[in-house]
């Protein structure tokens, strides 16, 4: 039973060590150019993922394209 409370505290400790270095890190400013130039690409690219896989785009679809048809075995 010792044993049991040892690992749920141990498991406590990791999972308060991870929230407090996460909320630390947090999503400041970038620090420099290259920094800001990727964050706006990545923030641009999910932007563009948003609207390509949204659940409209998804059930507008009409599942397999003829290309695709070519290379899944029937």
């Amino acid at each position: 039973m010792a044993t049991l409370i040892a690992l749920f505290a141990v498991l406590a400790v990791v999972v308060t060590g991870l929230a407090v270095h996460l909320n630390r890190r947090g999503n400041g400013p970038t620090e420099n150019l290259d920094g800001l130039l990727a964050e706006q690409q990545r923030l641009a690219q999910l932007r563009a993922l948003r609207s390509s896989y949204s659940s409209i785009a998804m059930h507008s679809t009409h599942g397999l394209t003829t290309d695709d048809l070519g290379r899944h075995p029937h």
